[in-house]
């Protein structure tokens, strides 16, 4: 029956969705990390470069997911020294960000993520779009 045929087919087609749209959308959602991640670094003090060095694109918790992070071991340093070196840390990267009592907050994470994230929504949707299209001309 020419039903059952067309029936079989769209199942089929709808089945292979997902391995077929991952790839292509994991590519957006890579190229929108790292456009973010670029404009935090555009944006980060140029102090000494730590600071830029240690914003960085990861992968993300979940599948077809990334992470952009700042700070870490690079950034963090000691508030005081102490004999028994066990002095309480703070990261570099939250205190630019946020700002301490003694210094003003000069933002570059959160102005980064701001921007971007219309355009990189709008591209991962494009993305799933295209790849869903494809797969049904096929």
């Amino acid at each position: 029956m020419a039903g059952n045929k067309d029936a079989d087919r769209i199942a089929k087609v709808l089945r292979s969705i997902p391995r077929a749209v991952k790839p292509k959308v994991q590519a957006a959602v890579d190229q929108g990390a790292n456009e973010m991640a670029s404009r935090m670094r555009y944006l980060a003090p140029k102090d000494d470069g730590d600071l830029q060095q240690s914003i960085r694109v990861e992968a993300g918790p979940r599948e077809l997911s990334a992470t952009v992070t700042a700070g870490g071991p690079k950034t963090t340093k000691p508030v005081r020294k102490s004999e028994k070196g066990n002095a309480p840390e703070f990261d570099y990267a939250l205190a630019q960000e946020y700002g301490t009592a003694e210094m003003s907050a000069q933002p570059f994470f959160w102005p980064s993520v701001n921007t971007t994230s219309k355009r990189v929504r709008r591209r991962i949707d494009r993305a799933i779009g295209k790849a869903i299209k494809e797969e049904f001309a096929k």
